[in-house]
């Protein structure tokens, strides 16, 4: 190892010998959710959760998990999962304390010393990255120091596209992270099939938000006043299967795109789309009581330079009273907490039960939860 390389001694190992540990990746925020439902799915597959973490390694947009059950049980649970992107077995990780090139030195240096079981019966592999932080490298700089190291010891070829196995180094600040990872695609994306707009929410996102209501009990009807392609409606009928779900939106080719999702998932008896301005909600819904609201209105940056958001805000909120019973819930991203906050504390409508922020594509919104008076 150079100088500036990691001692065996800073190197953490993750494995466990009768127990099998596994990472996710979600946005950030959202660990905890995450770990909320891998515990419930390994409850309900009789297996045994011996740790968890929203915070591993003090890195945020993680998840980490522990079962006593070999790598094939545990990673049959991982894989039902809904709220993560992806799945991974982490192997090591280590402390950085150059950057620049002395970084990716002591990068390449500790990658080859490890010992990275799934390389061992490998052909093929790829090295992949994902870092965060400040340094004077890219990840794809980490990928070729890294990918240069296993290439270096192990008898397997590179293939970026036909790859048995691929090994992640992720950069947290001063941390590095090694792992396999068990999804080639991210589990996030699958809702891509249909009327897929941009600026559509990710499916473990939408997921996540209707955990966050914290339900004793499903809802019994749901409504998403700014569907979009109805991501959040389609999530709800998988996750409720006896709830009734409606969805909203001013736009028709988003009507229509949304209808045509549906009608790919087969729910058209479920979840029913119309086309209505949010402005007149109440109008739209006369014949609906919504238990439970969740959405995201779709304001992103270019807009939100220019829009006022108060008597936005003062208008949706009073639609979403007058179609949810009293009791009920909103969950809602917001995009900008200043202007929700005082249209909240104007209104006797609804209290804030629960507030925090998450990442998504680089935005920092906020999700409210409101109970309706």
């Amino acid at each position: 190892m150079s100088p500036s390389s990691p001692s065996s001694a800073s190197v953490t190992s993750l494995r466990a010998p009768d127990r099998t540990p596994l990472l996710f990746t979600v946005n950030m925020g959202l660990e905890d959710v995450v770990v909320e439902e891998f515990r419930a799915r390994a409850e309900a597959a009789g297996l045994e959760v011996t740790k968890t973490d929203d915070a591993p390694f003090g890195l945020q947009s993680y998840a980490l998990v522990e079962v006593r059950a070999g790598p094939d049980a545990a990673l049959e649970v991982a894989r039902q999962m809904r709220s993560v992107h992806h799945v991974l077995a982490p192997l090591y990780t280590f402390p950085l304390s150059a950057d620049g090139e002395a970084a990716l030195q002591a990068i390449h240096d500790t990658v080859h010393a490890l010992d990275v079981p799934a390389m061992e019966t490998a052909d093929t592999f790829r090295a992949s990255s994902v870092r965060q932080g400040t340094h004077d490298f890219t990840s794809v700089d980490v990928q070729k120091w890294a990918g240069g190291a296993l290439d270096a010891r192990y008898d397997a070829a590179v293939d970026l596209e036909d790859y048995d196995v691929e090994v992640r180094v992720d950069v947290r600040d001063d941390r590095c992270l090694v792992s396999t990872q068990h999804t080639r695609e991210a589990l996030s994306r699958r809702q891509l099939d249909g009327y897929q707009p941009r600026a559509a929410l990710k499916a473990n996102v939408a997921y996540a938000l209707l955990r966050l209501a914290h339900l004793d009990a499903p809802p019994d009807v749901l409504l998403d006043p700014f569907c979009g392609s109805g991501t959040i409606l389609l999530e709800a009928a998988d996750l409720w299967p006896d709830t009734q779900c409606y969805g909203n939106d001013w736009n028709e080719e988003a009507v229509v795109g949304s209808r045509k999702n549906v009608e790919l998932a087969g729910l058209t008896d479920r979840i029913a789309i119309r086309e209505g301005d949010v402005w007149h909600l109440a109008e739209t819904f006369d014949d609906v009581t919504a238990d439970l609201i969740v959405t995201n209105p779709p304001f992103g940056v270019r807009m939100a330079s220019s829009m006022d958001f108060y008597p936005f805000y003062r208008r949706v909120l009073a639609q979403m009273a007058a179609v949810l019973r009293p009791g009920g819930l909103v969950v809602m991203l917001v995009l900008r907490q200043g202007p929700f906050n005082a249209v909240l504390g104007e209104t006797d409508r609804f209290v804030s039960r629960h507030v925090r922020a998450i990442e998504i594509g680089g935005l920092y919104p906020y999700v409210f939860v409101l109970e309706r008076h």
